[in-house]
């Protein structure tokens, strides 16, 4: 199946979707290599009885239903509670106006957080592994690699895992940490685009639509331990988790994200009105604070002194 899955994967990079019935349809942010290499991958388990597709981030269904129209006989599951990248809240409605105008009959959207969908994976895939698996929800470090410990349990024993964003060094990170840690996983391949494509120019866009979108690293489940190990590149540098237990131990996680933003203002007007802005909200949010410490512990009212399993006598 290992090879199967290569020459899949080389298809993609030659000749892009295998089926372009819906590229008219679905709009999305992905490449068509990534969306080739998940239809041509999934063919490879169509047929079989008691498998399945799961993708984990739906967004506005371009890849679910790629794959979903392209195997119609293979049942297909999206994982998405649309708390991100939806305004306006039509991304569902949307996905599933395109299931109707593509007929498609084997897609199946789960509504939820992606731990709660994952947790308890089997009361909507019933007994059915999942064979091919691409993990595009949420990319921040805890979020990639929970998305792939909490799906071991339900993988096909010859399972492929797609993890889509691998430009991000986070994502590569969790995704290096995975395989160190389950070596029966092996990554089999690898690409980068330039740069992400909010960033790229008209030529780079271009080019990672046609490709694989902001970059891709694809794991095979390799039981037999054919393929020797492989990692993606990261950094030893640990300055970026490091500064993630600041900020949560600071007790203003939440602010992280307006602090960035306000470091990156350039107008001296629009800087005062955001960091008077900011700071107001730190203040009243410490006034209702709870914690034994000022500094790095925090929430910590509610904790237990000591406890042991129930099971302990």
């Amino acid at each position: 199946m290992i090879n199967k899955v290569i020459d899949a994967i080389k298809a993609a990079e030659a000749e892009g979707l295998l089926s372009a019935d819906a590229d008219g349809i679905l709009t999305g942010f992905s490449g068509k290599k990534l969306v080739g290499a998940l239809q041509r991958i999934a063919s490879l388990f169509a047929e079989q009885a008691g498998v399945c597709y799961l993708e984990v981030g739906v967004f506005q269904g371009l890849t679910l239903l790629s794959v979903a129209s392209a195997c119609r006989s293979l049942p297909s599951y999206g994982i998405d509670n649309f708390a991100f990248f939806d305004p306006e809240g039509k991304n569902l409605a949307i996905i599933k106006d395109r299931m109707a105008q593509l007929n498609v009959q084997n897609a199946v959207l789960i509504n939820k957080d992606y731990e709660d969908a994952l947790e308890t994976l089997s009361t909507e895939i019933g007994d059915r592994k999942v064979a091919l698996y691409l993990v595009d929800g949420p990319h921040d470090y805890r979020s990639q690699l929970m998305c792939l410990e909490l799906v071991i349990p339900y993988l096909h024993q010859q399972a492929v895992i797609v993890v889509d964003d691998s430009n991000y060094r986070h994502v590569r990170q969790a995704n290096r940490d995975f395989l160190v840690t389950h070596p029966e996983f092996k990554l089999a391949f690898e690409a980068y685009s330039a740069c992400h494509p909010v960033n790229a120019s008209a030529v780079q866009q271009q080019e990672s639509r046609n490709g694989w979108w902001n970059g891709v690293n694809i794991i095979v489940r390799d039981l037999e331990q054919l393929l020797p190990p492989m990692y993606p590149p990261t950094e030893r540098d640990r300055k970026l988790f490091e500064n993630e237990h600041i900020v949560h131990a600071a007790a203003m996680a939440e602010y992280a994200p307006e602090a960035v933003g306000l470091l990156s203002r350039t107008d001296v007007v629009r800087f005062l009105a955001s960091a008077v802005r900011l700071y107001t909200q730190v203040r009243n949010s410490r006034l209702h604070k709870n914690a034994r410490h000022n500094n790095m512990n925090t929430y910590s009212m509610e904790l237990p002194k000591a406890r042991y399993n129930s099971l302990v006598k």
